[in-house]
């Protein structure tokens, strides 16, 4: 198996590479990335989990298990008790791990963690088990060292799939973004519909009172025109207000293409 890893790790790479800069979806990034790896690298279990820099757990988002093995997914995993993680976070080198419990309840034996990032900025963690078992008893697969072959492989992985992550979490923010703004758009006109029929209805009616000669004395027609002219200020002002945030609202979306544009020409640029 490492012979084959060496051999062909840069066709390998160019495929998973292929596979997920497909897709802007999350989820499918995650389970290709660990279908791929676990694979490849023929191991028990390959899970990833995303992060966020405030956060002081992470979660397995997306997993590959081969059977008998008890799958991990949606476990939560705090980093106070995880130092491998935060090694791997912090340095974002790969580390190793091959000290476990006899009764771990996920019969790891040896664990590969990679972080994968963009910009020098960790987005996720991916780790690779080696499981006792039925597997090392079938290849011995379990028992075997982690070849460099094979770290570096799982690095240039993470590597790819790093600046998927930031890819598609900036799709999906912009896309999120849209609907607020189209939801945003829906209820301004509908707010600014009725602010804007409510004082338009009543200088037509007093107006129509006053030409149809409704009034019963001069003092009478007087209020009317007064209250359509109050009704007309009124209607300045509405069409002021609407006016000015037609324009804040233009501004905002420019200064969100602007900074979507900078961040494309700085990806560009690296």
């Amino acid at each position: 198996m490492n012979q084959q890893v060496s051999a062909q790790s840069q066709k390998l790479l160019l495929q998973i590479g292929r596979k997920i800069r497909r897709t802007l979806d999350l989820d499918t990034i995650w389970q290709q990335t660990v279908n791929s790896l676990g694979q490849t690298l023929g191991v028990s279990r390959c899970v990833i989990c995303p992060y966020q820099s405030s956060s002081q757990q992470v979660k397995v988002a997306a997993e590959y298990c081969q059977e008998p093995f008890i799958p991990m997914l949606g476990v939560e995993i705090s980093l106070t008790s995880a130092p491998h993680i935060t090694q791997a976070l912090e340095t974002l080198k790969p580390v190793v791990v091959e000290s476990f419990a006899a009764d771990d309840p996920f019969e790891r034996h040896s664990v590969l963690v990679v972080a994968t990032a963009y910009q020098q900025q960790p987005n996720g963690i991916i780790k690779l088990h080696r499981c006792q078992g039925n597997l090392s008893e079938n290849d011995g697969n379990a028992d075997r060292s982690w070849t460099q072959a094979q770290i570096e492989f799982a690095e240039e992985v993470a590597d790819q799939v790093g600046s998927a992550i930031a890819l598609a979490t900036l799709y999906q923010e912009r896309s999120q973004r849209t609907k607020e703004l189209s939801q945003f758009k829906k209820e301004f006109l509908s707010t600014a519909s009725h602010e804007l029929r409510t004082p338009l209805n009543h200088i037509i009616g007093y107006l129509q009172l006053t030409v149809d000669d409704m009034a019963d004395d001069p003092i009478e027609e007087r209020a009317f025109i007064q209250e359509a002219h109050r009704s007309a200020l009124h209607l300045s002002k509405v069409i002021g207000n609407v006016l000015d945030s037609i324009q804040s609202s233009k501004a905002c979306q420019a200064h969100i293409e602007l900074d979507a544009l900078r961040s494309q020409q700085k990806s560009l640029n690296k």
